[in-house]
């Protein structure tokens, strides 16, 4: 079979393959020199919300002295945000693969507005089950009971960074959306080729079909699943001494199935068309259609579902995590060396800020972190009395 294998077309494949690749690069490279900026007003800038990152400190406790900072150094508050944003949720050439979705947008559109309407009811039924029904709660609890786990809550560095009282065409919210949309894309794709390799329908509408009602299952499943898990509520393992956010957990077992599932299926069934006679051209450029697709699909769930309904999915879930778990809420923080895990307060005082330093933190804070929170630590109960 080696010998029937078509070289040439083989390599055309693999170059249109590459387009993104190569439309990325410079399109991360012109993002980072002239929208966020590679002068010394913006690294110095960068220089010091990092400052507050490296501390476990949360960038919106002080958000007062970095407005002073930013009018100081002469930068234009979009732009402030925007760097903000960018050490909090940054951009990967991951990102940047899918940008060219707007080249062929009224295409990717027409295709892509069936699966849309089609997962409406599907995201609302799964909502119903997962949330509404408690169903993931009863799950994470089983983590903490099944697995002697305990479940805590610490605030994320960039809580209340992006707001949905803000402007949707922010550029700073935008940006944060976005961060969130490869995770759902790829399963677009990796859908498709496991309709493709399995089934190997000779109707391509009829594989577009199902590939679109699996790729609507699973976006529900993780893309309402990962937003209830914004609530910042962290896995702890004393006895192995970790320390894991309950949603990058959940990411660390997706992303290496879909990861490595994607470029398993791609080169199986790349070479396999290349070997039988196949057209690889025209497979190669209907994987980039299904990734554009799954594109359009990922970021109108981001925006039409996860940005106007998150809030509403995370306040659900955050009132079963308390319900169900009650669990406290503790400070992340690191100062002169010294990292630092202190009880605050029961996760709900956290929520409703009733309670805690808020937004008047200043940098003579930040160099005290022990003084800073005096007066707001409780002693955790001891297990073993």
């Amino acid at each position: 079979m080696a010998s029937t294998l078509d070289v040439g077309n083989l390599l055309w494949a693999i170059g249109i393959l590459a387009l993104p690749l190569l439309l990325a690069l410079p399109a991360k490279l012109l993002y980072q020199t002239v929208i966020l900026g590679v002068g010394p007003t913006e690294r110095n800038y960068r220089g010091t919300v990092q400052k507050i990152l490296d501390a476990g400190m949360q960038v919106e406790q002080f958000r007062e002295v970095l407005d002073d900072e930013a009018r100081r150094l002469g930068i234009k508050p979009s732009r402030a945000k925007l760097n903000e944003t960018d050490l909090l949720y940054p951009l990967t050439l991951t990102h940047f693969l899918l940008i060219p979705m707007i080249f062929i947008l009224p295409v990717v559109a027409v295709i892509s507005l069936p699966i849309i309407i089609l997962g409406i009811p599907v995201l609302y039924l799964l909502e119903v089950i997962l949330i509404r029904r408690r169903v993931l709660i009863n799950l994470i609890k089983l983590l903490e009971t099944w697995f002697g786990k305990q479940i805590i809550h610490i605030p994320d560095a960039g809580n209340n960074h992006c707001s949905n009282d803000a402007k949707v065409l922010d550029a700073s919210n935008i940006a944060v959306h976005f961060h969130k949309v490869p995770r759902v894309v790829f399963l677009g794709l990796f859908s498709w080729l496991i309709i493709h390799w399995t089934l190997r329908l000779d109707s391509i509408l009829i594989e577009f079909a199902l590939s679109g009602i699996f790729y609507i299952f699973l976006l529900g499943v993780v893309g309402i699943v990962a937003t209830a898990l914004e609530s910042n509520l962290v896995l702890v393992d004393p006895a192995r001494g970790r320390i894991i956010p309950i949603a990058d957990w959940l990411d660390s077992m997706l992303t290496p199935i879909v990861g490595v599932g994607l470029l398993f299926l791609l080169g199986r069934d790349l070479m396999s068309e290349a070997r039988d006679g196949g057209n690889t051209i025209l497979f190669s450029a209907t994987v980039l259609l299904v990734l554009y697709c799954a594109t359009a699909v990922g970021v109108t769930f981001q925006w039409g579902y996860a940005w106007w309904h998150g809030r509403t999915i995370r306040n659900k879930f955050e009132k079963q995590a308390i319900d169900k778990l009650n669990p406290q809420s503790y400070d992340l923080t690191r100062s002169r060396g010294r990292i630092l895990l202190n009880v605050r307060c029961p996760m709900a005082e956290r929520i409703t800020g009733g309670i805690g330093p808020g937004k008047t933190l200043t940098f003579t804070d930040l160099d005290n972190l022990p003084t800073a929170h005096e007066g707001f630590l409780k002693s955790p109960e001891n297990p073993l009395e």
